[in-house]
């Protein structure tokens, strides 16, 4: 075997040996323990198991809360459907035929007033319903300001106080009663009041009607404070109303035709 051989083998040798070594390493690569399993979800989310379910639990609870609160509010709905008990009625009942009333004796007393007036006769309280309006005060009633006294077909207005004589004098002309034109004595005013003439009459009658009017718009807001008291037409109560409506209204027709009547013959 030449040199030349036996060199080439001896380097050809030396070059495998470190590949064949290597190997191994490898495979011990290989084999080395596996690590552990990742997982995809965030830590985070992780811890907050445990409050994710607190935060279920705690809407739960509110809409058991909220639940129990809407059964509150239907149990006050059901109450509230129960009605008005029976003294309640009655006392609403009470109430608006009080005003009704009322409203009809205040015309009932201004219509006296004003046929007594137009059949020639005089009466103080042809006065009663005038309101004199002071300063820093506001409308006062004459029968607290002064005394009024007849005499003679004559109106005599003593006024206590020297200062309220012209707010008095003037509330007298606003009033703007029917042939009626005061005129000041000295520290009262006197009033006379002469036979009515036909001119007279009719502007005591116009009177009259517009009086009536005005206490039959009093009555029906009364009705109709009281229908809705009552839960509105068709309630329990509510005819009762309107029976002392159409009693009081048609008293105050009656009244009128009445007053044509006297005021005629006059």
């Amino acid at each position: 075997m030449s040199l030349r051989y036996t060199l080439t083998r001896a380097v050809a040798t030396a070059s495998f040996a470190p590949r064949a070594a290597a190997r191994p390493l490898a495979r011990a690569a290989v084999a080395a323990p596996p690590t552990r399993a990742f997982s995809s979800t965030p830590l985070l989310l992780k811890k907050g198991g445990k409050g994710g379910k607190a935060e279920k639990s705690g809407k739960a609870d509110k809409a058991d809360k909220g639940g129990k609160g809407k059964g509150k509010g239907k149990d006050k709905d059901a109450e509230a459907d129960e009605g008005l008990t029976d003294a309640e009625r009655d006392a609403i009942i009470a109430k608006a035929g009080d005003k009704i009333t009322k409203s009809a004796d205040w015309a009932k007393g201004l219509v006296y007033e004003a046929v007594e007036r137009g059949r020639g006769r005089v009466s103080p309280a042809v006065l009663d319903t005038i309101k004199v309006v002071l300063p820093d005060q506001g409308g006062v009633p004459l029968n607290q300001l002064a005394s009024v006294t007849v005499k003679q077909n004559t109106l005599y207005v003593d006024v206590w106080e020297p200062s309220a004589l012209k707010h008095v004098e003037s509330a007298i002309n606003k009033a703007n009663l029917p042939g009626l034109s005061p005129m000041r004595d000295g520290t009262s005013i006197k009033i006379p009041v002469p036979k009515p003439s036909g001119e007279v009459r009719t502007k005591i009658l116009k009177t009259i009607a517009e009086t009536v009017e005005t206490a039959k718009n009093q009555i029906r807001v009364a009705r109709t404070d009281g229908l809705k008291a009552l839960g509105g037409r068709g309630e329990d109560g509510t005819d009762d109303v309107q029976k002392v409506v159409d009693k009081a209204t048609a008293d105050l027709d009656k009244l009128v035709a009445t007053a044509k009547t006297e005021l005629e013959k006059a």
